[in-house]
Parts: structure tokens; C-alpha cells; sequence
């Protein structure tokens, strides 16, 4: 059946149906069989493969189903996380199926909102009970005991409960209510806590945003003055000869009023999103410059020591610092535009020797885009990638930020290393070059 091992004779009611992770692809259901029959008669195994294939291999798990309950807890106890089979590399991983998780209080929980606070109980209960066995009703009620116009109600099967949804939502707007009733499943512990989780981070990413844009845009402190000096004598070597003229202009306006900082403030972003959008162009480049300048006081103090990078090498080393800038100040369009990147380029892109971080630690939660957010201020970055578990297709809790400098990769681990996040407190460490690992 399928390639499946089965039995006419059914299983207890209550048995568990298993699901197995962390086994050979190599191994049959025969070889499953000798695995899981000294805890108890097995009724059914079933290995997940992949039909693309011809024929179709092993996915490297598979789900059990005991004759009774008792054998698979005791299957599990004995195998999850404890035993690793040859040629694994973690032990084996064993848990109900998601299917069997259905009678789960939690699962069977229904939210009532939009009641009437002239509703008890009974009424409620009246209400809901053509769709099922109710196990427990409860009016939420406030200190001095009124209704706060919201109610649970937990069916004995989650099958009841769909079915109470279905015809009960929005199916009619009750008295004293400004909307129709609104009847879905209640909350779990693990939603409460993601939903803290996400706002808990949401605060923190608008900090950190707002304090690297504002701080590096007014203050422009660190390697803003050597960008400055490269792309001056970028486009000078390029025989931008207006651009001069300009400079000194915005030199001279700069030490002449207080005032015109602030202009060169609100300058730096316009040019910022105009050196962002358009890549190639130099005049937008140059007005992130003039504006920059006027904020420094002009460029006079910040000629380069040597005049050894060519006009390219010299452009593209100070457009990888406005284009920090330019992140920092609209991160929502770079970072989208950097995943569709990495998404079409298929693979991980990674950085020079030292510009390449590995993070642990992260929420089960995070993604791509949430990763990348949270580097972006320290640098322009290349890639960012969380690492996903091709099994259960869960976050394993790490990933890795590449930037285009080592100096990026620095100042995100001073500042993140050891961040909290949650429960959480991140680790932040270069990745090891190839070559550390040769004796040679």
C-alpha cells in the first residue's frame, strides 16, 4: 500500500500516529520496523519521498503509527533526541503529528466577540450548542462583575468548533453591539508570545533605526570624512570641473551660517534616496557630497594621505559609505530590493575576508527581512540569510550577514553581540575564513 507496511486490524482509539525525523534515506520500512517494534506492535509506517525523483527517495523521515498509545510514548522516550542513527549527524527526532495534536484544548477554544452584555452563560450556551458538545462556557467579566461583551466556549472536537465559526461569524450584529459578532479560535500561549516577542522587537528596530539614521545623517561622525575625501578625488579625476565650484560653495555656506546646516541636513537625505535609486548617476552622487560637505564645513581638511585608488576604485569605495547612509534612511526599499537580489541570485552571496558574520541565537520567528533590518545600520550588506530547516521548514535559530568591509562587520559585532531580543541574548562572530582550518 504505497510502499507503506499496514495491518487489517485497527489500533486502540486513542493511539498516536508519530512523526520521525533525523533517519537514513538509505532505510526501508523494514529496517523502521526493527527500529521501533521492541516498544510494541507496529500498525502502520509510512516513509515521506520525494515524487520528483524517479523513483521516488526518502526524504530521511517517516510517520509510525503503534497499536496502542503506550508504545509510541515509550518509542519516544526512548529514541527522541537520545539516539542517533549511523551516518546521522543528529539524533532522532520524534513527535506527534500535527494531525494528532487536533484535541488539544487550545485547538478546540473558541473566542465570541460582539455579545451583548445583557448575555450570560446560558445564553451562550443556548446559542452555540446545535454545533456541538460544549465543554465549558465563560463570559468575560469585569471587576465589579459585568460583561465585558466577550466570551469563550470550548467544543469536546475542533471539527465542532470550525463547524461554530462557519455559521456563527458575523452572522448577526447583537444589541447593544456596534458590529457583527465575531466568533474565531482564542489566542494560544505561543501567539500571546509572539505577538509580545514582535512588539518587544518592533520598539527595538525603531530605536535602533531611528538613532543610526538621525546619528549618522546630523552627525556624520567615524568614516564619513574619508568617503567625502575619495569621492572628491573621484569625480575630480573624472574632470567633473563644476563640482569644485559647487564644493567650495558648500564649504564656504556651511562656515558662514548655522542655518544652512539644517538645509544641508534635509540636502543629505534627498541625495541620499537620489544616490540610492540611481546607481550610476554622479550627480546624484555629487549632491549627497555637497550636502555632506556643507555639514562638515567643506572638504579642505579631508584630503586623502595618498592619492594611489584610481578614479573607480575611489568612486565605488565611497558610494559603499553613502549607500550605508542611504540604507539607514529608507530601509524598507533597500532591504526589499536586496532579498529580491539574493532571491533571484539562488545563492548565498558573500562578502571580503572579515565582512562575514555568523548570529545565534535568533527568535524562532525571524526571518530574512528581519535579520537584515536589524545589520543594516552598521553597513552596506550583501546578503542575509536565516538558516531553515528543510525538514519541519522552521528556522534553526541562526543565520548569516555578510557586508562589503571588515569595518561593517566590526561595529555590528560590538553593538549586537550579546543584544537582547526576547529571552534572548544574540551572539555575533566573524565567520571562519576557509583557510583557517589548513595546517598550512
Amino acid at each position: 500500500m504505497n510502499g507503506a507496511l499496514e495491518h487489517s486490524d485497527q489500533p486502540d482509539p486513542d493511539a498516536i500516529k508519530m512523526f520521525v525525523g533525523q533517519i537514513p534515506r538509505s532505510w526501508s520500512e523494514k529496517e523502521l520496523k526493527e527500529l521501533f517494534e521492541p516498544y510494541g506492535a507496529v500498525y502502520q509506517i509510512n516513509i515521506l519521498r520525494d515524487r520528483s525523483q524517479n523513483p521516488p527517495q526518502s526524504k530521511g523521515c517517516c510517520f509510525v503509527t503503534f497499536y496502542t498509545r503506550k508504545a509510541a510514548l515509550e518509542a519516544q522516550n526512548a529514541l527522541h533526541n537520545i539516539k542517533t542513527l549511523t551516518g546521522m549527524h543528529h539524533p532522532i527526532q520524534m513527535k506527534p503529528a500535527d494531525s494528532e495534536k487536533s484535541n488539544a484544548v487550545e485547538d478546540r477554544k473558541l473566542f465570541i466577540g460582539m455579545v451583548s452584555k445583557k448575555c450570560n452563560e446560558n445564553d451562550i450556551r443556548v446559542m452555540f450548542s446545535p454545533y456541538g458538545q460544549i465543554e465549558e462556557c465563560r463570559i468575560l467579566r469585569g471587576p465589579d462583575g459585568l460583561s465585558r461583551g466577550c466570551a469563550f466556549v470550548t467544543f469536546s472536537t475542533r471539527a465542532m468548533a470550525q463547524n461554530a465559526i462557519k455559521a456563527m461569524h458575523q452572522s448577526q450584529t447583537m444589541e447593544g453591539c456596534s458590529s457583527p459578532m465575531v466568533v474565531k479560535f482564542a489566542d494560544t500561549q505561543k501567539d500571546k508570545e509572539q505577538r509580545r516577542l514582535q512588539q518587544q522587537l518592533a520598539q527595538q528596530m525603531q530605536q535602533l533605526n531611528s538613532a543610526s539614521a538621525w546619528g549618522s545623517l546630523t552627525g556624520l561622525t567615524g568614516l564619513t570624512p574619508q568617503y567625502l575625501a575619495l569621492l572628491q578625488q573621484a569625480t575630480s579625476s573624472s574632470n567633473l570641473g563644476a563640482f569644485s565650484g559647487i564644493q567650495q560653495m558648500a564649504g564656504s555656506t556651511a562656515n558662514s551660517s548655522a542655518a544652512m546646516g539644517s538645509l544641508g541636513s534635509l540636502g543629505t537625505l534627498q541625495g541620499l534616496a537620489g544616490a540610492t535609486v540611481g546607481l550610476n548617476n554622479i550627480n546624484a552622487l555629487a549632491g549627497s557630497v555637497n550636502s555632506m560637505a556643507a555639514l562638515n564645513g567643506g572638504l579642505g581638511s579631508t584630503g586623502l594621505s595618498n592619492g594611489s585608488a584610481g578614479p573607480m576604485d575611489a568612486l565605488t569605495q565611497a558610494y559603499s559609505g553613502i549607500q550605508q547612509y542611504a540604507a539607514a534612511a529608507l530601509p524598507t526599499l533597500y532591504s526589499q530590493s536586496l532579498l529580491q537580489q539574493q532571491s533571484a541570485a539562488g545563492s548565498q552571496k558573500e562578502g571580503p575576508e572579515g565582512a562575514n558574520l555568523f548570529i545565534y541565537h535568533l527568535p524562532q520567528e525571524f526571518g530574512d527581512q528581519d535579520i537584515l533590518q536589524m545589520f543594516m545600520p552598521f553597513g552596506n550588506v550583501v546578503s542575509a540569510k536565516v538558516f531553515i530547516d528543510k525538514q519541519t521548514n522552521l528556522s534553526k535559530c541562526f543565520g548569516f550577514v555578510s557586508y562589503d568591509n571588515p569595518v561593517s562587520a566590526q561595529a555590528a559585532i560590538q553593538a549586537m553581540n550579546g543584544f537582547q531580543i526576547g529571552m534572548k541574548r544574540l551572539k555575533v562572530q566573524l565567520k571562519r575564513s576557509k583557510n583557517d582550518s589548513k595546517p598550512y
